[in-house]
């Protein structure tokens, strides 16, 4: 018997991506690691690699406190599901720390013990920054892996990725809805918070996808489409994993919601009108979500 299909979801940022570790994470034919965001193929320079260690240093506490608080409970399949959270993550930072020659410590991570699954996966939308010479390695390495890239709205991407650094940085004093604005304003006028744009640039990243990763092995889905039944459909024979019914009524990780100015909604728009177009021009007919946006830029 064949070994389990290996899936990179390379993104977007706040395009869906937790959505769709929950589907395949209850879908009877796959085997989720518990951490969804292995950052492996992004930590190759030491100090990427020190600032995630540092992350999941934070993780690993906030596991640590959670399954105390499970213990005193009396929770024991709470306790159960941390445990295996707790030492899964372990195992990955000691495989980033480790030997990465030939990335086999990596593999093992992926595969030990979900060999009887049709289907397993990193989901770590960092990837489609990362650099060709990367990229190539990771498609070089496991040359059967399969390359997912989702897109959202231009717009709502932006500014949900907006809510989230918000609801991270915001002081005790700071009000949520101001901070978002804000933030906003200061990438509109000052250049800042670039990364964010950074994670959206569809065109740049479809691009660099086209021209590393072959035909065959790689899917650009519209977020909007996967959350109906024909575009989950067309995601799951991507796959080779049969279709199960999904709740698509629940977004995952989307936060509070925020009105964002008009004044900064309408240069937003201006800024980002090329990715609609480009996208139109060179992936396909948008959804109406797109349409309406790409309307009012």
């Amino acid at each position: 018997m064949a070994g389990p299909a290996l899936l990179y979801c390379v993104g977007a940022t706040k395009a869906g991506t937790s959505w769709l570790y929950r589907y395949l994470h209850d879908h009877p034919d796959c085997a989720m690691p518990a951490v969804k965001e292995a950052h492996y193929w992004d930590t190759f320079d030491a100090a990427d690699l020190e600032n995630q260690l540092a992350a999941f240093r934070m993780r690993l506490r906030e596991l640590r406190k959670g399954k105390s608080e499970a213990v005193k409970a009396g929770r024991d399949w709470q306790v159960e599901n941390l445990d295996r959270r707790i030492n899964e993550m372990k195992a990955l930072m000691a495989t980033l720390s480790g030997d990465r020659t030939a990335d086999a410590a990596y593999f093992a991570w992926m595969f030990d013990g979900r060999e009887a699954s049709a289907l397993v996966a990193d989901m770590t939308p960092n990837y489609a920054t990362i650099s060709d010479e990367a990229l190539i390695r990771m498609r070089d390495a496991s040359p059967t892996a399969k390359f997912l890239f989702l897109i959202r709205d231009p717009l709502d991407r932006l500014w949900s990725h907006i809510r989230m650094q918000a609801h991270r940085q915001r002081q005790a004093h700071e009000v949520y809805e101001k901070k978002a604005n804000n933030i906003l304003h200061r990438m509109l006028n000052r250049g800042m918070e670039t990364h964010i744009l950074t994670r959206g640039e569809y065109p740049a990243i479809i691009r660099k996808l086209r021209r590393i990763i072959p035909e065959g092995r790689l899917l650009i889905q519209f977020t909007e489409d996967l959350l109906t039944p024909d575009g989950l459909a067309c995601l799951c024979a991507f796959l080779g994993i049969k279709q199960t019914k999904a709740d698509v009524t629940e977004p995952v990780h989307e936060g509070p919601p925020v009105v964002m100015r008009d004044k900064l909604r309408v240069r937003a728009l201006g800024m980002l009108n090329e990715h609609y177009e480009w996208v139109a021009r060179n992936v396909g007919p948008l959804p109406q979500r797109w349409q309406q946006n790409r309307a009012r830029a």
